[in-house]
Formats: structure tokens, C-alpha cells, sequence
């Protein structure tokens, strides 16, 4: 599978409804619970981008939480091109999904060409008390974040809730390890709705 097409139909489950829900009210827009099927196209009217293949996707994909792997399988090189996801907050950016089943994180590698900019942007909370978050690791170049260079080695970890945005080595390719927890990701919801703050100009300001 690659990036979805715009006319390709979603089944959601009930807890993927619960998102296109929260994404309704969070941008005024109408909403029906009893529906379930949406084409990509649609989905992205109310924000919604794919941030992962749930555990069933991966399964008939012949990933399984018992096998090791690691990044000399073949499995790794098949993912790049068959478990691409969005990145819409940066062009040009390729991510995908690594062929790994953890159910409360998913875990990616996003490559930036040189001079990405990830523009401001939040991932609301799941829940007030468990807001959930993406933790990422600078694996090669470098990304710019909060006055800081974060490096090789170095990472950061941002909360759902909290506005950001960053860029990355004005010089090289930066590539990136980055786990995210989303709304109901154990529970098979493949979709977030982060919004953009350059659209919603009263949320609070982004550390960049």
C-alpha cells in the first residue's frame, strides 16, 4: 500500500468514527455516526490523515508482533515503499511505517530533504489525563526545534495538546526515528486530525 488515493474507501471502525467526530467539532463541521465508509478525499475535508496501518493491515501484510526485525530485512525495504503515510506539514517529506506491531505507539522513519519546514500545527489530546504524543530521534543531519539543535542521538517528545513546528539542516538530508501515540491507536484507528495553526490563529504559540 502507498499513500492512499483520494477516491480510495476507508471502512471505519468505531473508534475511527469517534475521530471524524472530534474533528467534526473541532472544525464545525456536520457529522453522521451512523456512517462508515469515506473515501480518503473525504476524509481529508475534516482534517483526517492516515498515521498508520493498524494491526489487521499489517497482519495480512505478514506482520507479526512475534517475528524480529530489523532494519538488513527485507521487510524494511518493502515497508518504505508499501507503508508510506502523510506528512502534511512539510513537502516533499517522505514517511513511512516500520514493519513493527506495537500496539500503543507506531513507529516511523521520515526522511527530510534539506531545509524542511514543519509548519505550526498541534495533535489534539486523546484524553486530558493520557493526551498521548510523538517522540521523535534525530538519526542522521539535524532538526531545529524549541532554540535548540537536536543532532544525532538527540530527541524530543511533544505531548498531543502542545503547538510546534520545526525545521531542519539547511546542509543535508535529516532523517528521523518517530513514535507516535494517537487516539486509539490499540484499538485500530488508523487516522489523526492535527490542525493547522496558520488556520486557527487563537491557539497558543509554537515553540519553533
Amino acid at each position: 500500500m502507498k499513500i492512499d488515493s483520494p477516491d480510495y474507501l476507508f471502512q471505519l471502525c468505531e473508534v475511527e468514527v469517534e475521530t471524524v467526530r472530534r474533528a467534526a467539532l473541532e472544525r464545525d463541521l456536520p457529522f453522521d455516526g451512523d456512517r462508515i465508509e469515506y473515501t480518503a478525499a473525504e476524509l481529508s475535508e475534516y482534517g483526517l490523515v492516515r498515521e498508520s496501518y493498524n494491526s489487521d493491515e499489517l497482519r495480512e501484510m505478514g506482520i507479526k508482533r512475534t517475528k524480529v526485525v530489523t532494519s538488513f530485512d527485507a521487510d524494511a525495504a518493502i515497508a518504505r515503499e508499501h507503508l508510506q503515510i502523510d506528512a502534511p506539514f512539510a513537502s516533499e517529506v517522505r514517511k513511512w511505517q516500520i514493519p513493527v506491531d506495537i500496539c500503543e505507539w507506531r513507529m516511523f522513519i521520515t526522511e527530510f530533504p534539506v531545509s524542511s519546514v514543519v509548519s505550526a500545527h498541534v495533535h489534539p489530546e486523546n484524553t486530558p489525563d493520557d493526551p498521548g504524543g510523538s517522540l521523535r530521534t534525530v538519526l542522521k543531519g539535524s532538526i531545529h526545534y524549541a532554540g535548540k539543535d537536536f543532532g544525532p542521538g538527540d530527541w524530543f517528545y511533544i505531548p498531543n495538546g502542545v503547538p510546534y513546528a520545526f525545521k531542519t539542516n539547511a546542509e543535508r538530508e535529516t532523517i528521523v526515528m518517530y513514535s507516535y501515540a494517537f487516539f486509539a491507536v490499540k484499538e485500530g484507528n488508523r487516522f489523526s486530525h492535527p490542525i493547522d495553526l496558520h488556520a486557527h490563529r487563537g491557539r497558543r504559540s509554537v515553540a519553533a
